[in-house]
């Protein structure tokens, strides 16, 4: 969510309220299904696994708010389109490229709400557009599924899985069988009391069961047994190497934590941070911040925010911070106590700690000292609203005026000690 910094706390907090109501799904979603923290969830999902997705700006009359967000599949980009047919700039796979490989537009197919597909594209310019992807190589223009360096493995790992299975299934089976030596292979008429009262030959067994074999017959049983001692192992190793071309540790990949000590885990979760956090700030500049600055522009139209010199000091009102959601550690407790000495030394300002843990600091004033005030109100005097310095000065006060009192108490009895001497 975004941080304003327009310069103005008022202005801050009205534009933070109205991004606020937008992201509901009503306002937010074409379709009024999901709100923008969804939008966000399932886009980073489609573009990691998918490879890329499109999200259109959509201009409507309709509510509160002009804006809308249209999701559009990586698959419905026309591929058969070779040539713009007015400008004559070069389609490939769906988009329309300049001389120095930028998009200029995206042509994209009509699906209508039954499913069906029509081939004939629409012309969206690539103002409208908003193409989450990952360039690796310079004259890349689609996006390639961040899940591909390691898909044959999943699917070895998988296949494996499965062959694991049918041997368990067929090692928890448990056959009898009859055999003869005089060749008859149990013709009826031979089998004797291998026969149920109904004159059916036996096919199953239960508890209990005396039967007698005919002469020649004998009982053999089958059965088939699989060790599962080696599929733990190979699918560690199989995880722990996606994990590693995923940029993951193993213990997030497979989720396994009861070999882990802290300071593995620890370390883990420290390189699992390196992969997450470059996805936030993509998120926060290709997604966020676009959206964002869209928003901003047509609610300043809309009437929405009254800020006369908007588009003199456009980039100026444009300025925001966006906090990702925070971070939470195996022990806090030192963690805590880390922060708490970076704090007091100045290494960490508050809006920093706030920020790693998606906290905005603002609010957290406000809310602490509306908590004190009521707290005062009531009659109460917490000490989490008491700094520590100050509590020690005062239990330090407390402690010398007790010594006073108790020396005062001793001069007394001295004093009266003495009176009653010279009495006598």
């Amino acid at each position: 969510k975004p941080q304003a910094r327009t310069g103005s706390d008022e202005l801050n907090k009205q534009i933070e309220a109205l991004w606020a109501e937008w992201t509901r799904a009503e306002n937010c979603d074409i379709t009024g299904q999901q709100t923008f923290e969804e939008l966000q969830a399932l886009l980073l999902r489609r573009k990691v696994v998918d490879g890329e997705i499109f999200i259109k700006k959509t201009i409507t009359r309709k509510g509160k708010f002009p804006l809308r967000l249209q999701v559009i599949k990586s698959d419905l980009l026309s591929q058969y389109m070779i040539t713009a047919p007015r400008s004559g700039n070069v389609i490939r796979s769906g988009v329309e490229l300049d001389d120095y490989l930028k998009p200029v537009a995206y042509w994209i197919d009509k699906k209508s709400p039954d499913g069906f597909i029509q081939y004939d594209p629409d012309r969206v310019p690539a103002e409208e557009i908003i193409h989450l992807w990952t360039r690796k190589q310079p004259d890349q223009i689609r996006g390639i599924s961040d899940l591909a360096p390691i898909i044959k493995r999943l699917k070895d790992t998988q296949d494996y899985l499965d062959a694991e299975t049918v041997a368990a299934r067929i090692a928890a089976c448990f056959s009898v069988f009859i055999t003869t030596t005089d060749g008859t292979s149990g013709k009826v008429g031979r089998l004797g009391n291998m026969k149920d009262p109904e004159g059916k030959k036996l096919q199953s067994l239960r508890p209990g069961m005396i039967k007698y074999l005919a002469p020649g017959e004998k009982v053999e049983t089958a059965s088939p047994s699989r060790g599962m001692a080696n599929a733990k192992d190979y699918i560690s190793i199989q995880e722990r190497l996606a994990g590693a071309g995923l940029g993951m540790s193993y213990e997030l990949m497979s989720r396994d934590f009861d070999k882990s000590s802290f300071s593995a885990a620890r370390q883990g979760m420290l390189e699992d941070r390196k992969t997450f956090e470059p996805m936030q700030h993509y998120l926060a500049e290709h997604l966020c911040g676009p959206i964002y600055r869209e928003w901003l522009d047509l609610c300043v139209i809309a009437g929405l925010l009254q800020i006369p010199d908007y588009y003199a000091n456009r980039e100026k009102y444009q300025q925001c911070e966006w906090v990702t959601p925070g971070w939470t550690w195996i022990d806090p407790s030192k963690e805590v106590n880390a922060d708490i000495i970076a704090l007091q030394n100045g290494g960490k300002t508050m809006a920093q700690w706030c920020a790693e843990r998606g906290y905005d600091w603002r609010e957290q004033l406000e809310q602490m000292a509306l908590e004190k005030n009521t707290a005062e109100a009531l009659g109460l005097k917490l000490s989490i609203h008491t700094p520590i310095t100050v509590q020690a000065a005062q239990s330090n006060h407390v402690d010398d005026n007790a010594g006073d009192g108790e020396d005062n108490d001793k001069e007394d009895e001295d004093g009266t000690e003495d009176e009653n001497q010279e009495q006598e």
